[in-house]
């Protein structure tokens, strides 16, 4: 699944922000597509011929690599969240509300429509998460290089991060919970 949406948000990126954005903002497309790419695909490109090449490296940079992930992205969130705080006080309702929207249904929907195809809760579970977490670095990167004239843009994304992050931690406390409390039973 995450193979699959990784290559599809590199050609459907661009084509759904023409779509449902370009009537109200300039959408350079092809701009989009290359951002995507750069951001999307020469990581993991990289990222496969470094584990090819260089596995001992690999191995050793693991252990660290998740939280040197999540403090870049806080960085990332931190100097959005401190370049437009008098915006983001002013409009904040709206936007943990729109982002709340976002991110809680598609963990919703994810694992509802995985349960009516017939999956398991396990799979239904990890359906979830694929669904309602998604690419917030992509988004404050492709809103802040491709959308100059609206600087209040890659802020979304900043939120996006902070909310699809406590959305998907609470989402994985209560299901091993539940989990945790099955096994006992």
């Amino acid at each position: 699944m995450t193979v699959c949406s990784t290559l599809a948000a590199v050609v459907f990126t661009p084509l759904l922000t023409q779509l449902y954005a370009g009537a109200l903002v300039p959408v350079d497309t092809w701009l989009l597509f290359k951002q995507t790419l750069q951001v999307v695909i020469i990581p993991v490109v990289l990222g496969v011929m470094l584990n090819r090449w260089a596995p001992r490296l690999v191995m050793s940079v693991m252990p660290v690599a998740p939280l040197l992930s999540v403090i870049g992205v806080c960085l990332i969130c931190a100097v959005m969240f401190a370049a437009h705080a008098p915006a983001i006080l002013n409009h904040g309702l709206e936007l943990i509300l729109a982002v709340a929207l976002l991110h809680g249904g598609g963990f919703l929907l994810g694992y509802y429509f995985a349960r009516v195809f017939g999956y398991e809760h396990q799979s239904a579970r990890t359906i979830s998460i694929e669904v309602g977490m998604q690419n917030s670095g992509l988004a404050i990167v492709l809103a802040k290089q491709a959308f100059p004239l609206l600087p209040l843009a890659p802020v979304v994304g900043a939120v996006s991060a902070v909310m699809h992050s406590l959305l998907g931690s609470v989402l994985a406390v209560l299901w091993r919970t539940q989990s945790t409390r099955t096994k006992k039973d």
